[in-house]
C-alpha cells in the first residue's frame, strides 16, 4: 500500500499504548483515523490526544467479541469517512492463567472472544467492504510472540494468539486468490513499554455508570501501568511508537511478518521447528514470550 493521505484507518484496542501509537502514526501520515475500544475512559483519552494533534478522528466504543458491535463500528466508519483502507485488529486481553486445568471457562471465553473472534468478526465485516472499494488496503492482526511458542501460565492467551497467526496466514492467501489489492500482516510483539494487553475481566469492564465504578477501575490498574512505563529499552522493552513504525513500514512494503524482537523470535522458531522435525520434546521459550 502506497497511498495514505486522505485514506481511512481503523484501530481496535485504541485505548492502549500500542493502539494509541498506531492511531498517532496513521494520523501523521495524513490518514483519517477511527479509534475503537471497549473502555470509554481510555478511548476518550486517545481521541483527545489525536484531536489535539490536529488529526481527523472519531472514537467508537466497540466490543470486538460481538459481531454486531463490529458491524456498528464499520457502519460508523463509513458514515463518517465513506471508506476504510487499513484495519488494525489490535484489541487483546491476557487472563494470566494459573494453569491449563484450573483456569475457569469464563477466562477461555474472554480470551478467545477478544483475541480470536475479534479478528474473525473484523475480517468478515471489513474485507468485503474493502474488496468492493477496489482500492489498496491492508489488514494487520495483532498476535504475539507467545503465539509462536506456548509457555506456562498463559494458556488461553497463547492458544488464542497462535490461532491469530494461522488465521492471518489463511487471510493472506485468500486475499491473494481473490485478486484484490489488499495485503495482510501479523504483528508478533514481545515486551512493549507501557503496552501489553488489558487484564480487566468481563465483570470489571468500565461501563457507563457511577463515578465510583470508574475510579475503582482506574486506581486498580494505574499502579500496574506505571510499573510498565518505568521499564527501559535496555531491559528488552520496545517503545509503542517504535511498534507503530514497524507496522507502518510493513503495510507500505507488503511485509507479512512483523517482529519487535526478531533475533529472539527467529531463534525460538528455529528451535521449535527443529524439535518438530526431529521429534524431540518441546523446550520452554525465552523471556520475551
Amino acid at each position: 500500500m502506497q497511498e495514505f493521505t486522505g485514506r481511512v484507518a481503523v484501530v481496535t484496542g485504541a485505548g492502549g499504548k500500542v493502539g494509541l501509537a498506531l492511531g498517532k502514526r496513521f494520523a501523521a501520515e495524513g490518514m483519517k483515523v477511527v479509534l475503537a475500544d471497549l473502555h470509554e475512559g481510555d478511548l476518550a483519552a486517545s481521541e483527545e490526544q489525536l484531536r489535539d494533534a490536529g488529526a481527523e478522528v472519531i472514537a467508537v466504543r466497540t466490543d470486538v467479541s460481538s459481531a454486531d458491535s463490529i458491524q456498528a463500528l464499520a457502519e460508523r466508519t463509513l458514515e463518517a469517512f465513506g471508506g476504510v483502507h487499513i484495519v488494525c485488529n489490535n484489541a487483546g486481553v491476557n487472563p494470566q492463567d494459573e494453569s491449563l486445568w484450573t483456569n475457569p471457562a469464563t477466562d477461555w471465553d474472554w480470551a478467545l472472544g477478544v483475541n480470536l473472534w475479534g479478528n474473525i468478526h473484523a475480517i468478515r465485516t471489513f474485507v468485503p467492504i474493502m474488496l468492493e472499494q477496489e482500492t489498496e488496503g491492508h489488514i494487520v492482526n495483532t498476535a504475539s510472540a507467545a503465539g509462536l511458542a506456548g509457555r506456562t501460565g498463559m494458556a488461553s492467551y497463547a492458544v488464542s494468539k497462535a490461532a491469530v497467526v494461522q488465521l492471518t496466514e489463511v487471510l493472506y492467501h485468500e486475499l491473494a486468490r481473490a485478486g484484490g489489492k489488499i495485503g495482510a500482516s501479523v504483528l508478533c510483539p514481545g515486551r512493549i513499554r507501557g503496552g501489553g494487553t488489558k487484564n480487566r475481566r468481563p465483570d470489571e469492564h468500565i461501563e457507563p455508570g457511577t463515578e465510583a465504578q470508574v475510579r475503582r477501575d482506574e486506581e486498580r490498574y494505574e499502579a500496574a501501568r506505571q510499573r510498565q512505563l518505568t521499564q527501559t529499552d535496555a531491559e528488552g522493552y520496545i517503545h509503542p511508537d517504535d511498534v507503530a513504525g514497524l507496522v507502518f513500514d510493513a503495510i507500505r512494503n507488503d511485509q507479512f511478518w512483523i517482529f519487535t524482537h526478531p533475533e529472539a523470535v527467529v531463534a525460538r522458531v528455529q528451535q521449535r521447528t527443529d524439535s518438530i522435525v526431529q521429534g524431540t520434546n518441546p523446550a520452554l521459550p525465552g523471556s520475551i514470550f
